[in-house]
């Protein structure tokens, strides 16, 4: 093939261009390409430039790295040409100056290759009070934002976006500087910076993308914006060295979560780290920094599983609290023992404003310097559901308790199942005063054995109920050893195959408190 060399006027170099009929992408060259920056004609032969893996240049169409010249125009004119022939963009290291907003075409390469644009490390500079880049997509030729479109079929894959710093003059720029929409499969933005900006990133139905060593804070004193805003389904997403410091909101999420991962997240500087104002599935945040926060995680809607794990965690102030969410079923948090407290005083900086009467609560299991028994957590207005595995500063025993204020540590060990409505495994039926009733929500096939050790305060005294039902059978435990009586009855609950304990007879008065156990064995 015939080769030809032409000194390029923006880069001051000589590159080579090869003889050929065919574009990037094996599509035949016309006229209208030969541009003298990718393809050129000369008499009837067509040329084309040629590429190191596969990328161009903003430089080559006019992008200035000396942070004087606009290069706006510049660099939106490289990315609709590497969309049209499926190339990635690079940039020469520099400094570029952006005026206006430069559209990310779409990538719906469903054979999932690649496109990268990669800046080199250089910086940004705005100079206008813009959202900096923000998905787009082709109509009728045209490259137009789809931002304010519904959801669409044809998903971004394969997108890796990144590699600049973002600064600015301004005090602050209220657009966010990154706005993303419709990223699937392959995506990843990847070591970006910004200042000054007060949201670096709105994230708009992204999934199976990589969130990967973004850096974000404000140069002022006042704590200014929600950094990060994820919006719509969000699912496998993972979120790695994410930095939101002197913010309202670090990480705002609008959408439901579902298997999405946060690894080496500083939570810092911020009155909310993490705000969920939807469902939350099977989601974990690990290896994590967090200081200065006046709460770190805020939940405003179900919790269907959510662990905290292997975090650093430094309280500042005895007002900052560590988790705040709203008492609804299904919740279910697990605060696993190897995450490292600092500065915490007081049981009650874990948690904040909890009322939660539903759902299987909060699992602790850490070791501090806090807390020989469970009653330290079991303090007056705290109210959360907890699931607490013995660790060392524990009892050897694991303790399911519900809604426990004031319970003794060592009557709720054992097997229970979810979503009581009592403290100890059965809900009492009031309504006949005189007649011990009590609700559970074990469901058993006459199988397995229910352990019952209850004690019954009437007007006229104190009434002990010990033993065990086999199947309907209830056996219990007296002087002589055990023998089977007629004292209790268990009946299956024909709506949901519930278990109730009954006494076929009245107490004789009123009955005052239930205390005691009932559990599956």
């Amino acid at each position: 093939m015939n080769t030809i060399e032409i000194n390029d006027p923006y880069i001051g170099e000589w590159v080579t261009f090869i003889e050929t009929d065919k574009t990037y992408d094996n599509n035949p060259i016309i006229d209208s390409y030969c541009d003298d920056i990718l393809f050129k004609k000369v008499g009837n032969v067509y040329y084309r430039r040629v590429l190191e893996d596969s990328r161009v240049d903003i430089r080559w169409f006019g992008a200035s790295p000396q942070g004087v010249i606009d290069s706006t125009a510049a660099i939106q004119q490289t990315f609709i040409i590497a969309d049209r022939f499926n190339l990635s963009v690079t940039a020469g290291r520099g400094t570029y100056v952006i005026s206006d907003t430069i559209l990310i075409p779409q990538h719906p390469d469903f054979t999932f290759s690649s496109k990268t644009y990669d800046f080199n490390e250089s910086i940004l500079l705005i100079k206008a009070n813009v959202t900096v880049f923000k998905s787009g997509y082709y109509k009728n030729g045209q490259l137009i934002s789809s931002i304010e479109t519904g959801k669409d079929e044809n998903m971004s894959q394969g997108i890796k976006f990144g590699n600049f710093s973002l600064q600015t003059n301004f005090y602050d720029i209220a657009h966010p500087a990154l706005v993303i929409k419709d990223w699937h499969q392959g995506c990843r933005l990847f070591n970006i910076s910004s200042a000054n900006f007060s949201t670096l990133l709105k994230s708009i139905n992204n999934y199976y993308t990589v969130f990967d060593d973004l850096r974000t804070t404000h140069q002022h004193d006042t704590r200014l914006g929600e950094r990060f805003i994820f919006s719509g389904e969000m699912n496998l997403n993972i979120f790695r060295s994410l930095i939101a410091a002197n913010s309202l909101v670090g990480y705002k999420f609008d959408g439901p979560l579902t298997a999405c991962h946060f690894d080496a997240v500083s939570i810092e500087g911020v009155t909310t780290g993490i705000q969920f104002n939807s469902s939350v599935y099977n989601c974990s945040i690990v290896n994590s920094y967090l200081e200065g926060f006046d709460r770190a995680f805020e939940f405003n809607d179900y919790i269907n599983n959510f662990t905290i794990d292997n975090n650093y965690i430094r309280f500042v102030q005895p007002q900052h609290r560590l988790i705040k969410y709203k008492g609804l079923p299904l919740n279910n948090v697990h605060l696993l023992p190897n995450n490292t407290f600092i500065g915490m005083t007081d049981y009650q900086q874990l948690f904040e404003n909890i009322e939660n009467d539903y759902g299987y609560g909060m699992e602790m299991s850490f070791d501090t310097i806090h807390g020989n028994s469970i009653n330290d957590l079991l303090i007056d207005n705290f109210g959360a559901n907890f699931n607490i595995n013995a660790k060392t500063k524990f009892p050897s025993y694991l303790a399911n308790i519900r809604n426990g204020k004031g319970l003794i540590p060592g009557n709720y060990s054992g097997q229970y199942t979810r979503g009581y409505d009592g403290p100890s495994g059965f809900e009492l039926d009031s309504s006949l005063p005189g007649f011990l009733h009590l609700k559970t929500k074990i469901k058993n096939t006459w199988t397995q054995i229910i352990y019952v050790n209850l004690e019954v305060n009437v007007q006229s005294g104190t009434r002990y109920y010990k033993g065990f039902f086999v199947g309907n059978i209830f056996y219990e435990f007296n002087a002589s050893g055990v023998s089977a009586t007629g004292v209790l009855e268990s009946h299956i609950n024909n709506n949901d195959g519930t278990i109730d304990i009954k006494r076929p007879v009245s107490e004789g008065s009123d009955i005052i408190k239930i205390t005691g156990e009932v559990r599956l064995i």
